[in-house]
């Protein structure tokens, strides 16, 4: 009996020294790419904007990809918005686009942005950003 106790003692020990770590100072290494950006608004009037670009290190990227969707929120899914996906390509070291679309029912709503950016620095970056808004109307 004494050593079934003092065997579940050492696990209670061993599992408690475990702690959970969190990573909010990591940074992301990316081998093409410095730095990439998506806003999203929603007007009273129910103009949707979503604005992305990136900044490329000097001399490396070949290729960008920058595929936007405004997307609706229904319960736990996410849904695309009707006339509101687009594709952009760019070869330039840094780039910036614009997109709109006028909502008509007001809810839940997200900018979600995938970038693929091709170069010479190694692999392709492929970085996703979600920006999240809610539409109600005035």
């Amino acid at each position: 009996m004494k050593k079934l106790i003092a065997v579940i003692l050492c696990f209670v020990t061993l599992f408690s020294l475990f702690v959970p770590v969190y990573a909010s100072g990591i940074t992301t290494y990316s081998n093409n790419v410095s730095t990439t950006n998506a806003s999203f608004s929603i007007s009273s009037a129910g103009k949707a904007t979503v604005t992305s670009n990136y900044s490329g290190k000097p001399g490396l990227v070949t290729k960008a990809t920058i595929e936007t969707k405004i997307q609706k929120k229904f319960g736990l899914i996410w849904i695309n918005v009707d006339g509101g996906k687009w594709t952009d390509t760019s070869t330039n070291t840094n780039y910036s686009v614009s997109h709109s679309l006028q909502l008509s029912k007001t809810g839940k709503y997200r900018a979600h942005v995938e970038f693929t950016i091709s170069g010479t620095g190694g692999s392709p970056d492929e970085i996703t950003k979600n920006v999240e808004k809610t539409y109600t109307k005035p």
